[in-house]
């Protein structure tokens, strides 16, 4: 079995088996990323929820990813600033990496970090 089919496996069965409060957690979480995709003029992107612990968000062309354990587990400003990462990747170009031209956008969407990204 491949990593990515498994991966995706294990999601499925997670989905499948979350609490009445973990579904309204991630209904609250995919609001909130709707909200700022649009805020930000993505509203053409789609959001999903990951399942993969290589990365807590990810910019695809087309859609962000969250992983769904952050997203059920971590406090809202965390989430809230990985979804923000996410669309400074979407708004400079998904597979730019963490340059200047990125972090530029990031300080402007107030993104904040701890990780010492390139400069």
């Amino acid at each position: 079995m491949n990593l990515q089919k498994f991966f995706q496996e294990r999601l499925a069965e997670k989905l499948n088996s979350l609490t009445p409060e973990e579904k309204e957690r991630m209904g609250s979480v995919n609001e909130i990323a709707r909200h700022l995709l649009k805020q930000y003029g993505l509203e053409h992107m789609k959001f999903e929820f990951g399942h993969n612990r290589k990365y807590e968000g990810i910019c695809h062309q087309d859609r962000i990813e969250l992983d769904l354990f952050l997203a059920l587990n971590a406090p809202g400003e965390v989430i809230r600033n990985i979804i923000l990462h996410e669309i400074a990747h979407a708004l400079v170009e998904p597979y730019f990496g963490h340059g200047g031209k990125w972090q530029k956008k990031a300080r402007e969407l107030g993104v904040t970090w701890e990780r010492k990204y390139r400069k």
